[in-house]
C-alpha cells in the first residue's frame, strides 16, 4: 500500500530488459516475467529509495507530452499499489 511522503525502492533481486518501447522485468524468485508499458517503466525506474510517490509524479509532465498531474497521480498510485503488491517495489 502507497505510503504518503514514503520513498520507494526497486527489488534488486529483479531483473530488467527492454522490449521494444515497453520493459520486461524478471523476479527470480517467483520464476515470473512482467512486462510494463512506458508509464509503469517510468515509475519502476524512478522508484530508486529517495523519491516518494508525489516527488515521481511532479516530474512526470516533464517526460511525458499532454498530462495532468491530476490523472497521472491517481494512475501512478495503482501502478505503485500493483509493483508493491507483485513484489518488485519495496517501501512505505
Amino acid at each position: 500500500m502507497v505510503v504518503a511522503n514514503a520513498s520507494y525502492r526497486r527489488n534488486p533481486q529483479v531483473e530488467e530488459a527492454p522490449l521494444g518501447g515497453d520493459l520486461m522485468l524478471f523476479d527470480p524468485a517467483k520464476s515470473q516475467f512482467f512486462v510494463l508499458n512506458a508509464t509503469m517503466a517510468y515509475l519502476w525506474r524512478s522508484c530508486d529509495g529517495e523519491k516518494s510517490l508525489d516527488q515521481i509524479v511532479e516530474t512526470v509532465p516533464s517526460e511525458f507530452e499532454g498530462t495532468e498531474s491530476r490523472p497521472v497521480a491517481a494512475e501512478m498510485k495503482a501502478a505503485l499499489d500493483e509493483l508493491i503488491s507483485l513484489g518488485m517495489i519495496t517501501g512505505g
